[in-house]
């Protein structure tokens, strides 16, 4: 379900689109909500005489709207302009005008493709994983992708591997996990990383990396720590019963059944630790 918002102002007859950005709204607190929400892809083609008229006609904000049409005729800022129409109704108090503002001005201090990568990290956090994976991709496949900075490329690879271990596939997390790791020497990452490879159940394979990788005794700690916890959160389902099932078809030779049970308990884990490890997001 959407955010529910509350609207003082006028409704318009006929919802306005903005230009460039393909969102809509249908009153003055819409209007500021979708560009708050859009902050990091909003330009100037956007804010023109055509939504300066919709707000000043179809909105019946006569003055707000001609303040905007002179801010757009003596070429202002898009600071300023986006001020404007922030400030035409009570929507945002000052605590949040004023980190509008500074998050206006750290965008401007922004390339194109660092503008994408923000926006791909809210939408992250938002849970819209699907959009945020897609535009990380469209990102690591252009050609700006010298803009970005070693360790925001390092961010991109980590939070894709968070991705791929939410679509269900370790293999491709731990490539990513390991390559982000390789760049930032985050702690974050590694224990993403390691905790991704306590997944595999494949015991010799962690234990390698936990010395190739020289992981110090309190990291280790807590990686152990945390997957106890998870399997215990599992042992305590109703669905632990089934190991017992798992080691009883084992020892009756069913092997293709044993395997069709120990995938489907694994992917539980894996639901498991997504819900532990929503905070490794970057």
């Amino acid at each position: 379900m959407g955010k529910v918002i509350l609207c003082a102002g006028r409704h318009a007859e006929k919802p306005y689109t903005l230009n460039s950005i393909g969102v809509t709204a249908e009153s003055i607190e819409e209007l500021c909500y979708v560009l708050r929400q859009n902050l990091d892809i909003v330009d100037s083609g956007a804010i023109d005489r055509n939504l300066a008229a919709f707000i000043k006609d179809d909105l019946g904000l006569p003055d707000r709207g001609k303040k905007l049409e002179g801010l757009i005729s003596s070429r202002a800022s898009l600071k300023e302009k986006l001020m404007s129409i922030f400030e035409s109704c009570d929507y945002y108090d000052d605590t949040e005008l004023g980190k509008i503002t500074s998050e206006i001005d750290e965008l401007a201090k922004m390339s194109g493709i660092e503008r994408r990568k923000k926006r791909a990290d809210r939408q992250m956090r938002q849970g819209h994983l699907n959009e945020a994976a897609a535009e990380y991709r469209s990102i690591l496949n252009g050609s700006g992708i010298n803009e970005l900075s070693v360790g925001g490329l390092a961010e991109i690879l980590h939070n894709l591997g968070i991705f791929e271990i939410h679509r269900g596939d370790t293999e491709e997390a731990l490539r990513l996990f390991l390559e982000a790791y390789e760049q930032n020497g985050n702690r974050a990452t590694l224990k993403a990383y390691l905790f991704a490879l306590k997944l595999t159940k494949n015991t010799s394979r962690y234990a390698d990396e936990v010395k190739r990788l020289e992981v110090d005794p309190k990291l280790y700690n807590e990686i152990e720590s945390g997957m106890r916890s998870v399997e215990e959160d599992f042992e305590q389902s109703n669905n632990y019963s089934e190991i017992n099932r798992m080691k009883v078809l084992w020892q009756q030779g069913r092997f293709s059944e044993e395997k069709r049970l120990s995938g489907e308990i694994i992917d539980r884990m894996k639901h498991v630790y997504r819900k532990e490890n929503e905070e490794d997001i970057l």
